[in-house]
């Protein structure tokens, strides 16, 4: 059976990408990166962020007042339970003061063209602290502090040490 008979409706897939800076190259001043590895997984739509995606794309004008900027800040969190529909916040997210470089973030917004189906919403996270950080789980929210959540993602937990990265790729799908 095809991913979009068994998914109705607004979908996102999520691309999450961990690695490990493993040797500096001193003439580019760029570290080189290695890949520890990478995992695909799909989302689930929250209620309220069903009814926010709605209202962006067919709402009249006073149904979008306040609505703010679009679903294109990524956070992550380390909370293991899994997403469910009535979810409003992601628990326990990770914010820049607890886990440096891991707080919420403005992603790059990649729009669909023509007849296009996708957006894709990407962010690379830098872990700056000392310490290990673990991560499992993902959320894109229409503010940058407080918002309405629309999709909650979890995956395999991936443990950082300072400089490791994770990218988050969101691949969304309206058809």
């Amino acid at each position: 059976m095809l991913i979009q008979e068994q998914m109705k409706g607004p979908r996102a897939r999520v691309l999450v990408q961990h690695s490990r800076p493993y040797d500096y190259d001193e003439k580019t001043g760029l570290w080189h990166r290695r890949v520890l590895d990478e995992q695909e997984a799909w989302n689930i739509v929250t209620d309220a962020g069903r009814r926010r995606i709605h209202t962006y794309l067919y709402g009249a004008g006073g149904q979008r007042a306040g609505l703010g900027s679009g679903l294109n800040y990524i956070a992550l969190t380390n909370d293991a339970a899994a997403p469910a529909a009535g979810d409003t916040s992601l628990a326990s997210e990770l914010t820049n003061i607890g886990a440096p470089g891991l707080g919420r973030a403005l992603g790059i917004v990649t729009l669909p063209v023509g007849a296009g189906t996708q957006t894709t919403v990407q962010n690379v996270f830098t872990f700056t602290a000392a310490g290990p950080q673990s991560v499992q789980k993902t959320a894109l929210f229409d503010d940058p502090s407080t918002g309405t959540m629309a999709h909650e993602i979890q995956f395999a937990q991936r443990t950082l040490f300072l400089n490791d990265t994770i990218t988050v790729t969101f691949t969304i799908t309206l058809s």
